[in-house]
């Protein structure tokens, strides 16, 4: 078997080696105290779950309680979210007993402990050894009976044991990947459609029923013009919500290869049920980005210590994720060292963001004009950083150039954000489709964000389409970006309007950064490079 035999700590700072088990070897009570230690993490969480659910129960109950003279609607909506609240508390002590009760607590969980502890030490990702993954059965042999008041999962047929034609990979989110609205929906849906090219076979689950999807998912056209789109990219089969999630995982059992979770959130309400289901498939945890990083920078930019004690608890989360998945995907080098310098024995790997290269070069100069800011508005750092720029810095730049136009683009913007549009020059769009036509028809795309983590979609997406970029240095961030060679950055009002009016006038300086920009995007982040990274943290 080959693999890295070295792998630095960060923390640590020296070399360690370790000899991988082999097959017969005889395995140490340590691996299952390893295994047995990321269980108790993952129970731990789902009690911590429960009770908060046990709360958010009882406080609804006294409230419908106090609301029976008030209009009917108003209490038909509460018992709703009281009945769903009742569900999600009672599934979750169902996971609880099924992981205390099953056989590959005691069977599968030392071959476990022993390839994840090798896994971390060396930064490789290797299986089972093959005389554990034999004796690990699927949850159907658990026997375990559910809990009196949960309602039975979702019955769906079950999977036929099948001889390996192809990897089975599971792709998990909070609901549909939003490619058009959301950096982040962009991003996971490119990879979905790496792993198809890669040969995978993709079942995607969104944790969220159908019932509650939000937005343009919750319309029947809309989750199908979604759905539609990753089925053309590979995807065979959806599952919404945890019990055909469950169902689907019971029938998989070994039969699993990936698990790929996308969001902190998603590792922990899922990470369990796969670990008890499918004891010997592995888990990506995909961070996206660090979220304990921008939870503390916007605490520290605003002052608010209630904040920050939230950015603790969430960084927390997230480190604990990370030591009990198979793989962590940072999105950037950055991001990468900090949580090994919190959790030295994670593999971490970077998979950044991914740019699809346009066919055609970027139109000149001489059919641009204006400013464009990008950004969906679920996202609060974009709100904030449009109404900073407005406020702050536009009114610099409509002094030095009276004709100069700022479009907004995005999802969802906010009444405050609106508003921005009664300001001189200023237009809100909203959201808009064809994205790709507003890159190539403004002069400069700002990033003026005070706040966030990971890599900006916004600031690629549009160095990739050759449109220069003027940024805050937390907008630049994570892609290696020079200020003067790709990108200009500045992070004080008089500074941003300064580089924004120069961008506008000087047209050597806007061909130099279009063209350095788009090549470095190109080497870097195209889906040429990070197929490769992809298949190496998958199969590596």
């Amino acid at each position: 078997m080959n693999f890295r035999a070295e792998e630095k700590l960060a923390a640590a700072g020296k070399v360690v080696s370790v000899r991988l088990p082999s097959a017969n070897s005889v395995v140490t009570p340590q691996g299952g105290q390893i295994r047995e230690a990321v269980l108790h993490r993952e129970i731990a969480y789902l009690l911590q779950e429960r009770a908060t659910f046990h709360a958010q129960l009882s406080a609804l109950r006294e409230e419908v309680e106090s609301s029976r003279l008030q209009q009917a609607h108003l209490q038909t909506a509460k018992s709703v979210e009281v009945e769903h609240l009742w569900r999600e508390l009672k599934y979750r002590e169902h996971v609880i007993s099924v992981i205390y009760a099953s056989r590959s607590w005691r069977i599968a969980g030392m071959g476990r402990g022993i390839a994840n502890l090798a896994r971390r030490i060396l930064g490789k990702k290797v299986g089972v050894p093959p005389v554990f993954a034999s004796q690990s059965p699927s949850l159907g042999a658990f026997e375990v009976q559910p809990i009196v008041e949960v309602a039975p999962p979702v019955q769906t047929p079950a999977l036929e044991r099948r001889p390996k034609l192809g990897r089975q990979m599971l792709v998990v989110s909070d609901f549909l990947p939003l490619y058009d609205q959301q950096a982040g929906g962009l991003r996971l849906k490119t990879l979905i459609g790496l792993m198809g090219e890669a040969g995978w076979s993709i079942v995607f689950a969104s944790v969220t029923e159908r019932a509650h999807l939000p937005g343009v998912l919750a319309t029947p056209e809309g989750k199908k013009r979604y759905e539609d789109v990753l089925g053309g990219i590979g995807v065979n089969r959806f599952l919404y919500g945890l019990p055909e999630l469950d169902a689907y995982l019971v029938g998989m059992g070994r039969d699993l290869d990936w698990a790929f979770l996308s969001f902190p959130s998603i590792v922990d309400l899922v990470m369990p049920m796969v670990r008890t289901r499918c004891p010997v498939a592995r888990i990506a945890y995909d961070m996206v980005d660090f979220h304990g990083v921008r939870m503390a920078r916007e605490a520290t930019l605003f002052g608010d210590a209630g904040l920050m004690e939230k950015a603790d608890r969430q960084r927390d989360i997230e480190v604990a994720c990370a030591k009990a998945a198979d793989v962590t995907l940072a999105i950037n080098e950055d991001e990468k060292q900090v949580l090994l310098s919190l959790a030295p024995e994670a593999v971490v790997d970077v998979i950044p963001l991914v740019f699809e290269v346009p066919e055609n070069a970027p139109p000149d100069l001489s059919s641009r004009e204006g400013l464009l800011f990008v950004g969906g508005f679920w996202h609060r750092p974009n709100g904030d950083a449009i109404c900073w720029f407005v406020e702050r810095v536009w009114p610099l730049v409509r002094r030095a150039e009276p004709h100069a136009v700022l479009r907004i683009a995005g999802s969802n913007p906010t009444d405050e954000v609106l508003a921005l549009g009664a300001q001189p020059g200023v237009e809100v769009l909203g959201f808009v489709s064809d994205i790709a036509a507003e890159l190539d028809r403004h002069r400069i795309s700002i990033a003026p964000l005070r706040w966030g983590a990971g890599a900006k979609g916004k600031v690629g997406q549009a160095l990739m389409h050759g449109l220069p970029v003027v940024a805050t240095t937390v907008g630049a961030e994570g892609m290696s970006l020079q200020d003067g060679t790709h990108i200009l950055v500045a992070d004080d009002e008089e500074a941003f309007a300064a580089c924004v009016i120069q961008l506008l006038r000087d047209d050597a300086l806007w061909s130099r950064l279009s063209a350095n920009a788009r090549k470095h995007m190109e080497n870097s982040f195209s889906t040429a490079v990070i197929k490769k990274l992809l298949m190496e943290a998958l199969d590596g």
